[in-house]
């Protein structure tokens, strides 16, 4: 089955340093945390997608998925991918529903990741205007271009078997298929063609009800693997612990949020040297938790990053004048703390649960070695 997934990078507008690729489609609580915890915005500004992998989306669209929001390409990744596995469990071949849909799209003219969504929407109705070839068990599509497949399904059609099998080698096929489809006014793909029709999509933009509507179909698509769940500090805070927040010194390290946190036994004292031991290993206690408890949300790296501030340690930061501090999992805090200050304790802390259970029970252990 294609792979529909559609990989961007999403790049800072104001600092082409800070961003990174991510693969859509995806939750859209992942969406905001991967915009301000790696590209350092919120997700309606201040960037821009500078690049993409080539794929259906792009075959079907053209090249400039560059122009849109990421946003908008997620909710048309999701609806489409919702789309097609409704069609799956009806039955079909999930290949040629995509045939099917990206045909249809150039029917109509689609070049806007609504349209394309809102289509994917309506298959319904696109479904009713589309016929599968009808081609012999012998024929090799192989790389037969849609006018010659549209071709070939004609000449078969008119021929029959025993005729078609003897002559079609010395046809032209794709001429014959252009010609053919163009005097019955339909649209060819890979494994069928689509009539023309009235456009299933209306032009121009969406009225309320439309986009509503488009939002409840895209919010049908869940992710393949676990359901993700947003990230709260106070998921990781086990009885007798409270929350610490610091600050980093220098301008533009505040990724996402002007107070950083990490997990601090109640009564934590820091004392004069924000760095010591005991504050280091409370900053890589608690990157281990943020760790275990992201596991199968494949968002560890932007919750990290906008939680604690850290990024991934990179080869020029072994420069003593860089003024980072190394933490453990391959992490580095890239500027000396400000400021460090642990919350009052809390009244009750909640029990630990999966996946943090572990790191609860070891805090103790790990902050002593």
């Amino acid at each position: 089955m294609d792979d529909l997934s559609l990989r961007v990078y999403l790049e800072n507008a104001a600092d082409a340093d800070r961003g990174g690729w991510l693969e859509l489609p995806v939750a859209p609580e992942r969406l905001d945390a991967f915009m301000r915890g790696v590209v350092g915005v919120a997700e309606g500004d201040g960037y821009v997608v500078a690049d993409h992998e080539p794929g259906w989306f792009g075959d079907v669209l053209g090249s400039g998925l560059e122009a849109f929001s990421v946003s908008s390409l997620n909710q048309m990744a999701r609806a489409v991918e919702h789309a097609r596995d409704l069609a799956v469990a009806d039955g079909v071949d999930g290949d040629v529903f995509l045939d099917m849909l990206a045909t249809g799209a150039e029917s109509e003219g689609l070049r806007m990741p609504h349209e394309l969504a809102m289509l994917a929407m309506r298959t319904d109705g696109l479904a009713g205007e589309w016929t599968s070839y009808s081609l012999p068990g012998s024929w090799r599509a192989g790389n037969s271009t849609p006018d010659e497949l549209y071709g070939a399904s004609v000449a078969y059609g008119l021929m029959g078997a025993d005729v078609f099998s003897r002559l079609s080698y010395c046809m032209d096929l794709k001429a014959l298929g252009r010609d053919e489809s163009a005097n019955a006014g339909v649209t060819a793909g890979a494994s069928g063609y689509v009539t023309d029709h009235e456009p299933l999509v209306p032009s121009g933009r969406l009225d309320d009800e439309s986009r509503a509507a488009l939002k409840t179909f895209a919010d049908g698509w869940k992710p393949p693997s676990a359901e993700y769940r947003p990230f709260d500090i106070a998921d990781i805070v086990c009885e007798g612990e409270t929350v610490a927040d610091y600050t980093l010194e220098g301008d533009g390290t505040n990724w996402g949020a002007p107070v950083y946190q990490c997990v601090v036994d109640d009564g934590f004292d820091a004392g004069s040297d924000v760095f010591g031991v005991d504050v280091l290993s409370a900053l890589e206690d608690t990157l281990r938790r943020i760790r275990s408890a992201r596991a199968g949300m494949g968002d560890f790296d932007e919750v990290a990053r906008e939680v604690m501030g850290v990024e991934q340690f990179r080869p020029e930061m072994h420069d003593d004048d860089y003024g980072s501090v190394a933490l453990d999992l391959g992490y580095v805090l890239p500027s000396p703390m400000a400021s460090f200050s642990p919350r009052p304790a809390a009244a009750s802390a909640p029990e630990c649960a999966d996946p943090t259970m572990a790191a609860c029970e070891t805090s103790s252990a790990s902050r002593s070695m």
